[in-house]
């Protein structure tokens, strides 16, 4: 684990060594603007601040969090834990001054929240996190979000007032999908995959010897869920820490199937055994918007598929 000295200087053999990181403990206030409800306003940002203060504690003391359930869901703590234990992190801004926004389904969202992760091997990388509310304050959602201009880029491109709303379900689906990776939590993505979900993954077999920006091949290689999901354990089992990170993110509603989405995503893929970057595509219906399927799942490399070959809801045949 990683070590509480954080600012302090070691001299080694005559030469000062700096850690690799500076990490100063310190609580945080949470301060909500433009919101008009004094008394949920007030207990939106008493529960933000107990709960991130908390997190910032655990993390300066090197100890097991100490969380005060009364502001969180009751099922919130077990899946926040598996994203601790996963890669914990700390909130390096004393104050924060946020918006929080209403959400179709009666919740509320706070984003944009600062926070460094640090993984078992001492490596340390910049997210965004963001926390749900119950309609009553309480915390019940945290995950790893999109980037503040991801994110205002998606949802400027709705058509109309359903169609905004969906893409705010389907950013938050998408949120929750990439955070379950990072916790490892097979349950939920076995839940999220239709029965008859159809995988493919792409994979580098060699090279065709020709001068071009593509020179070696893909192959690739198609799964069904159980299949998918058998994978994805050994994955879990065989790495400490799992972190996946989402870029340029895309969002097609089916022109015959107003439910149906195609998402498309840059994945940036990293753990403790083994790294890539590739082209992630999601099929996502949302006849249910309480419990959206995952139809096909697609990935391949990025460095090695060109373009044109990208798979994308056009590809799709949907009867």
């Amino acid at each position: 684990m990683i070590s509480n000295l954080y600012n302090t200087l070691f001299l080694v053999s005559g030469l000062l060594l700096f850690p690799l990181f500076v990490y100063a403990q310190n609580d945080v206030d949470i301060y909500i603007a433009d919101f008009a409800q004094e008394e949920l306003r007030k207990t939106m940002e008493e529960n933000a601040s107990m709960f991130l203060s908390e997190i910032n504690n655990a993390f300066g003391s090197e100890t097991p969090l100490q969380a005060h359930e009364q502001g969180l869901t009751e099922n919130f703590l077990n899946a926040f834990e598996e994203i601790w234990n996963n890669t914990p992190f700390y909130i390096p801004e004393e104050r924060i001054i946020e918006t929080v926004s209403k959400l179709t389904t009666g919740s509320y969202e706070m984003r944009n929240i600062p926070a460094y992760f640090v993984d078992p091997d001492g490596e340390e990388y910049y997210e965004e996190a963001v926390l749900q509310f119950t309609p009553s304050g309480l915390i019940s959602e945290f995950r790893i979000g999109l980037a503040a201009h991801r994110y205002k880029e998606v949802m400027e491109k709705g058509e109309d007032v359903i169609d905004i709303g969906n893409r705010e379900t389907i950013l938050s689906f998408v949120e929750n999908f990439r955070t379950a990776y990072n916790r490892k939590d097979l349950d939920y993505i076995n839940t999220v995959f239709s029965d008859q979900a159809l995988i493919i993954v792409g994979k580098v077999v060699e090279s065709t010897g020709e001068e071009s920006a593509y020179q070696q091949q893909v192959e690739y290689l198609q799964l069904n869920k159980d299949e998918y999901i058998e994978r994805l354990e050994i994955l879990f089992n065989r790495n400490e820490w799992i972190n996946v990170g989402y870029e340029d993110v895309g969002i097609i509603r089916h022109p015959k199937h107003p439910d149906i989405y195609g998402v498309s995503l840059t994945q940036y893929y990293s753990s403790s055994t083994y790294s890539d970057e590739g082209y992630l595509f999601l099929l996502i219906d949302f006849k249910d918007p309480d419990q959206p399927m995952i139809h096909v799942r697609t990935w391949q490399p990025k460095e090695v598929t060109p373009e044109d070959e990208v798979f994308h809801i056009g590809f799709m045949e949907i009867f």
